[in-house]
């Protein structure tokens, strides 16, 4: 899997850093959740939320133009959750309607980089920067959700959002009234939407154009395991290629769906086990196994002791949250 990253643009001004800090165009994401992590360590508020609200849509590139150009709130949402992986790799946003609410949801897909706290709360946000573009007021947000746990930060937190979040879920998650999706803008587009979506599209085909086709299995299996079907058709599908394309592709880079496959869940298996107290019985099914032995079988094979015996262990990986 290759190193997850996030646009310096982006990152280096939120971290309090000159622009020439930055050295490249992207900067590890781990890196950076660190740093935000450290800062927010020391700093226990709702800073991070605070400053994805107040983030500049310029500073978003491409996609920034998009969504201010956007003529609804929907559109603006959907833009930003199609166009998000110039800005960041590995990363799932996601815009839903469910029972009357439309639901915006944030994840990481990287094992090693989670769970997060600054990051989440700093994405959620921007998100809910961009809902106040169109008059959307702070009370009109009907519920937050968090992946991390309650921690210092809490009540800060709870005062500025004026709604209690809920903590523990599975995904960053921000609801509002489907009504709200018809909201215009409260200042003035000045140019045309379907001019800046088409130059979106062309920036996100350069960006797939230039990814290895293993990083794109990678990022896809991730972002399936425990949400839906990750198989090779699903995934060949997904990445609009043919199955036979997908097979050669990643035998050309000494690669196979099966491989990637193993790796995804061994991966996120070991964070769920080392990082949650999830049911054993719950890994193996969000993993994907038909049962609870097939998925012992499997983490005794890798890791040479059975799952209960590697979460007693507290053994640890690289993670940003220990």
């Amino acid at each position: 899997m290759q190193t997850s990253w996030i646009r310096s643009a982006i990152a280096v001004p939120i971290l309090g850093l000159p622009l020439e800090a930055a050295g490249t165009t992207h900067m590890p994401l781990s890196s950076f959740t660190q740093l935000m992590e450290n800062e927010r360590r020391h700093r226990p508020t709702a800073d991070a939320w605070r400053s994805g609200e107040a983030m500049q849509l310029e500073s978003l590139s491409q996609l920034g133009q998009a969504i201010g150009n956007s003529r609804n709130l929907g559109e603006a949402l959907k833009t930003f959750a199609h166009g998000f992986p110039l800005l960041q790799s590995n990363t799932s946003v996601e815009l839903s309607i469910m029972d009357h609410e439309a639901h915006v949801s944030y994840r990481v897909l990287d094992p090693h980089i989670w769970p997060r706290r600054a990051d989440a709360e700093l994405s959620l946000g921007l998100i809910r920067g961009i809902c106040a573009r169109f008059g959307i007021s702070r009370d009109a947000v009907l519920g937050v959700s968090f992946e991390h746990e309650p921690d210092g930060a809490t009540r800060d937190l709870v005062q500025h959002l004026g709604v209690a979040p809920a903590f523990g879920r599975d995904e960053n998650r921000l609801r509002l009234a489907v009504s709200a999706l018809s909201n215009r803008p409260v200042v003035a587009r000045h140019d045309d939407y379907t001019a800046s979506w088409r130059q979106l599209e062309q920036a996100l085909r350069r960006q797939r154009s230039d990814t290895d086709l293993s990083a794109r299995v990678y990022s896809h299996i991730l972002q399936r395991i425990g949400h839906g079907p990750a198989s090779q058709a699903d995934t060949a599908d997904a990445l609009g290629i043919s199955e036979r394309s997908l097979r050669r592709g990643l035998a050309a880079q000494g690669s196979s769906f099966s491989e990637i496959m193993e790796n995804c869940r061994r991966m996120q298996g070991y964070a769920l086990l080392t990082r949650s107290d999830r049911p054993l019985s719950e890994i193996a099914l969000l993993l994907g196994y038909s049962d609870q032995t097939a998925f012992s079988r499997a983490f005794a094979r890798w890791y040479g002791v059975p799952p209960r015996e590697l979460r007693r262990s507290g053994a640890l990986e690289e993670s940003v949250i220990r």
